[in-house]
């Protein structure tokens, strides 16, 4: 149930415990020393109980701290996605040359693949090299070797294709800055923010050591905490990028700047 539906349903709830306690209200005047004394006393704290605690809930729902709003447009989001997409949403990664034209022999390789694609993003590779991430939606029977395939028989290098999460298809900066309001609020999330943000299979912090700053393996992201701890990021399968390692860092920035921000008591 989203939020929006759970409040609608408070309203009606205090509806009937208005209900109640105006029913029993009226029964005692008209019956206040007749046989039925007790069940109106009881009628009219039934009521009062029901208002109390709709409204202690709704009040409760509406605290960051258990209903945060990224929570209920995440939700109406992947709805509205959910009812768009019908086929299967892959992030489809590839390494090519620079070069005028190869971005658009990429997406004919798509298309003839059977894949619609609903985003684009460029990463610098090596000197001379583009990494291309595309956002594609396939039918269902579309597989990974596929859509692999496609893209090396036009030159494609190190292509990687993984089914993602339809949230994938919100628009970036969108996302972006919603994980940072979600930062924002609750800095203890740091490391589901990061995994959201990567789409990473494993965060984890642990004691700093010498080789911290780096692709571990490619797979493997080490990067420097606020409070001087490692923290690693593991994402088997497909690979980080250097934007990758930008955006992973810019997050543990905006988490430092919250830490010191509270130390000073702002």
């Amino acid at each position: 149930m989203t939020l929006q539906n759970t409040l609608r349903h408070h309203r009606h709830l205090v509806e009937l415990g208005s209900l109640l306690a105006t029913a029993g209200a009226a029964d005692a005047f008209a019956d206040a020393f007749g046989a039925r004394r007790d069940g109106v006393a009881v009628l009219i704290c039934l009521g009062i109980a029901l208002i109390v605690t709709t409204v202690g809930h709704h009040v409760w729902l509406r605290r960051s701290d258990h209903a945060p709003p990224h929570a209920a447009k995440a939700a109406e989001t992947a709805d509205a996605l959910d009812a768009a997409v019908t086929g299967v949403v892959w992030r489809v990664r590839t390494e090519i040359d620079n070069t005028p034209g190869r971005l658009a022999v990429l997406a004919g390789a798509l298309a003839a693949a059977g894949a619609n694609i609903h985003g684009l993003d460029a990463h610098p590779g090596p000197a001379g090299t583009v990494v291309d991430e595309f956002l594609v939606e396939t039918p269902p029977d579309t597989s990974a070797q596929q859509l692999c395939a496609a893209i090396r028989a036009v030159g494609g290098r190190a292509t990687r294709a993984v089914p993602t999460d339809l949230l994938a298809l919100v628009d970036a900066p969108t996302r972006a800055l919603d994980l940072a309001a979600r930062l924002a609020r609750r800095p203890d999330a740091l490391e589901a923010v990061l995994a959201d943000l990567l789409e990473a299979e494993r965060v984890e912090l642990g004691p700093a050591d010498a080789d911290l700053e780096h692709l571990a393996d490619g797979t493997r992201l080490v990067l420097r905490g606020p409070d001087g701890t490692a923290v690693t990021v593991s994402r088997p399968g497909l690979p980080f990028t250097v934007v990758e390692r930008s955006r992973a860092r810019a997050v543990l920035d905006l988490a430092a700047a919250h830490s010191a921000a509270r130390e000073r008591g702002c």
